[in-house]
């Protein structure tokens, strides 16, 4: 692997390990709030996390297609969130990534995904952190060209290193 870009990673569990309980427990109570309105049945439960993410009224601001396919794929999501506790993610396991890594996050992103990005870099020995300028969590649609350029600019840095 000769590098590892991360944009803005959903890590609370490096939260928890770096002792920081008010952002943790911010993801725990969105994640709690999202999954207990899925079990109400209720429709539109994943605005809760998309709003957690983008800031209040992204999720409503996103093409009726964009949150329909939210909506139908909310199982999928789940899931993958029922998951985000189990990832431990510790200084010490931080500090063995080997591979240069850049990491990315939104300047409009929510505090706790900002914090937990910033410790990823922290920890990660080799680790660049960027903030994207404008940008919250889905950032890779809504600055898919800053973000080429971001990582292409890193990626030609660690070339020219190599040289």
């Amino acid at each position: 692997l000769a590098s590892l870009t991360i944009a803005e990673a959903p890590a609370p569990d490096v939260l928890r390990a770096c002792r920081e309980p008010r952002l943790y427990r911010a993801f725990h109570e969105m994640t709690d709030r999202y999954f207990a309105a899925h079990q109400r049945g209720e429709a539109d439960a994943i605005e809760t996390m998309v709003d957690f993410y983008g800031g209040t009224g992204t999720f409503a601001s996103w093409p009726p297609r964009v949150r329909a396919y939210a909506v139908r794929t909310t199982p999928v999501n789940i899931l993958d969130w029922a998951s985000a506790y189990d990832c431990l993610l510790t200084p010490a396991i931080l500090e063995t990534v080997a591979a240069p890594a850049l990491v990315l996050w939104g300047e409009h992103s929510h505090p706790a995904a900002q914090r937990a990005n910033e410790l990823l870099a922290t920890h990660i020995p080799d680790a660049m952190l960027t903030t994207v300028a404008g940008a919250s969590h889905f950032m890779i649609a809504t600055h898919a060209a800053e973000i080429a350029r971001i990582v292409t600019r890193h990626v030609a840095d660690l070339m020219a290193e190599a040289a």
